[in-house]
């Protein structure tokens, strides 16, 4: 390795350490659950119905604090969500459940207001890159012996935008962590996949659905304060 490159690697580490040294750093883990259904414009026939489907989530995120109640914040979260259909009419299998996995990439701004000491509220606001890992086209039924309505669902768009917006409470420790308990509504500029729902006699009936990818995320993160991991007390015994 040349003189050259050691020394810039000496200032970069230099420059890292004075970043961490701010104690304005945190970086961490978030976990929790979503609700996510068929959108809300889409009409269904006589006897069926959009149901909530439940779905987890769980990532890693990181932010920098631009000031003490205002933070920059990036992530990378997998969220497991999709939708469900009902037939109100079956008291056996009434129901279709897709599921997909998707890969998030959140960036944003986040507000903190404190209170009681080391307690605040915090609201949360941003952009998402979506990609949705999931084959071109799938098929389901509700029943594999006796079947009495099916979906024919087709990718649309595997990437894609979103936003989101969100509220919580949250805490800090004595040693800078963080700790967050947060509800976000997270919304697609786009349309993940178009279904076919196909039912009655020889499933001759058919009608249109769309799903674009929105859910309602609630759950908790975990910030650790990146300074002190550049920190030591003692460095001989």
């Amino acid at each position: 390795m040349s003189k050259k490159h050691i020394l810039s690697f000496l200032l970069i580490l230099t420059a890292s350490t004075a970043l961490l040294a701010q104690n304005k750093w945190t970086a961490g883990f978030n976990l929790g659950g979503n609700i996510s259904r068929i959108g809300v414009a889409d009409t269904f026939p006589q006897n069926f119905s959009r149901r909530n489907r439940i779905g987890y989530n769980i990532g890693i995120q990181a932010s920098y604090d631009i000031k003490k109640s205002v933070a920059v914040s990036l992530g990378f979260n997998l969220v497991n969500k999709g939708y469900k259909i009902n037939n109100d009419t079956l008291s056996g299998s009434p129901s279709i459940i897709q599921k997909y996995n998707s890969l998030n990439v959140p960036v944003g701004l986040v507000f903190r207001q404190a209170f009681s000491g080391t307690n605040f509220i915090h609201e949360k606001a941003g952009l998402i890159l979506n990609y949705t890992t999931r084959s071109d086209s799938l098929f389901k039924q509700n029943s594999t012996s006796k079947p009495s309505f099916k979906t024919t669902d087709v990718s649309i768009n595997r990437l894609y935008p979103m936003f989101y917006l969100g509220f919580g409470l949250g805490g800090t420790t004595e040693t800078g962590d963080r700790y967050e308990f947060t509800v976000t509504y997270n919304q697609s500029f786009s349309t993940d996949a178009n279904i076919k729902v196909n039912y009655g006699q020889g499933f001759l009936k058919e009608f249109p659905l769309n799903y674009r990818g929105g859910f309602l995320q609630f759950g908790f993160s975990y910030h650790f304060n990146l300074s002190n991991f550049g920190k030591s007390d003692e460095y001989f015994y």
